[in-house]
């Protein structure tokens, strides 16, 4: 059994300043001895097959940007487990449109990125009978809680960077509940510029799971608005 931490989407080089030690600091207090990125580490702006902000770098000055950005985290946590996110597979959907095998054509994102042994790119987990995934199709506000009761199994979702929190349903014979553990990106960064409109905001956060039971969301204290 284990005490899993649970790392938002992060989209470096966009992630929020100080986030990393918020998890770092959450996962000391809760005992955390597994981590687990949710997905999307990497955002791939300039890849993006939406239209790139043009006052953002490309995509080599974000790939250095990104590869900088990630040494304080390869020291932080030597072992992670990272789920694939649709902004970290960008670069091999790229390479799909244009009708080329990302497996033959593209180098792995663990030596793109130079990430230590202790870190493994996955599209999902199970651990302690919990599922851990990306969330590609838990949108909406209740998309996480729709994606538990659709796979009857216990799940841990990100990429809907405006859910946060912990919804539980039962049955009879059985207890379920998903979890979204927010993000940890900066909302002011360019790359989210997107968002600017959106009335739901992403929610600064990230989760924990005790022994396959317990799921506890921690959220960001990021001081009083003005």
């Amino acid at each position: 059994m284990a005490r899993v931490g649970i790392i938002g989407d992060t989209h470096l080089p966009f992630e929020l300043d100080g986030y990393m030690e918020f998890c770092r600091d959450t996962f000391e207090m809760w005992g955390v001895d597994r981590v687990v990125h949710i997905g999307d580490l990497i955002d791939h702006h300039a890849l993006s097959f939406h239209d790139s902000e043009p006052m953002l770098k490309d995509i080599t000055g974000e790939l250095m940007d990104a590869r900088v950005q990630l040494q304080p985290w390869y020291e932080t946590f030597p072992e992670l487990e990272i789920c694939n996110g649709n902004h970290d597979l960008i670069p091999a959907r790229q390479l799909k449109k244009l009708g080329m095998d990302a497996e033959v054509w593209m180098r792995p994102l663990e030596e793109v990125y130079k990430m230590p042994k202790g870190w493994k790119v996955v599209d999902t987990l199970t651990i302690d009978g919990v599922l851990y995934h990306h969330g590609y199709t838990a949108n909406g506000v209740n998309g996480f809680r729709n994606d538990s009761i659709k796979r009857m199994c216990r799940t841990v979702s990100g990429h809907a960077h405006g859910n946060a929190g912990v919804s539980a349903t039962a049955s009879q014979h059985r207890l379920i509940w998903g979890m979204a553990v927010g993000c940890g990106v900066d909302v002011e960064s360019m790359a989210m510029a997107y968002g600017k409109h959106f009335l739901q905001k992403p929610i600064i956060a990230c989760g924990i799971v005790l022994d396959g039971m317990t799921p506890v969301v921690e959220y960001m204290d990021l001081g009083e608005e003005a």
